[in-house]
């Protein structure tokens, strides 16, 4: 009996240490895949619509003089764009993190805290957005590449 005891805590103090290891592995991986994703993205590709009091305006890249998110390894992030014909430009400041499965980018705008997911893959995100607000709907894609 007792070395059925013994053996049975062997085999938990095991299986403790094998699931600590995998916690270490696993959290190992995630600051990588952090270090991984941080960098400035430029778009590639955006597709959709806005739909704003009943007038549709479809959604190319020709509208933008560029758009780029930076995600920072600090974990801030940086949201730019600028219109084509215009000198308006748009920057927003926010925080990012990668959930495992997803970037999650969160910002504030007027006190209103808003929270995006991005899909990320090998360098490439992808943004899929469908919203409707006063008034205005928003159904878009929009690709991003790494730059740096």
């Amino acid at each position: 009996m007792k070395k059925f005891l013994s053996l049975l805590v062997i085999i938990a103090l095991c299986l403790g240490c094998t699931a600590m290891i995998t916690a270490c592995d696993k959290e190992k991986e995630e600051e990588n895949v952090e270090k991984e994703i941080a960098g400035t993205y430029e778009m590639t590709d955006i597709s959709g619509s806005i739909v704003y009091n009943g007038e549709t305006t479809t959604l190319s890249k020709d509208l933008y003089d560029y758009y780029r998110i930076i995600f920072n390894e600090d974990g801030t992030a940086k949201v730019e764009s600028k219109g084509a014909g215009t000198t308006a430009k748009v920057e927003q400041d926010g925080t990012w993190k990668w959930t495992g499965e997803k970037i999650e980018l969160r910002s504030e705008n007027s006190g209103v805290t808003v929270v995006e997911e991005m899909e990320w893959d090998d360098g490439v995100i992808t943004y899929t957005a469908n919203q409707s607000a006063q008034g205005m709907t928003v159904t878009m894609t929009i690709t991003l590449e790494k730059q740096s």
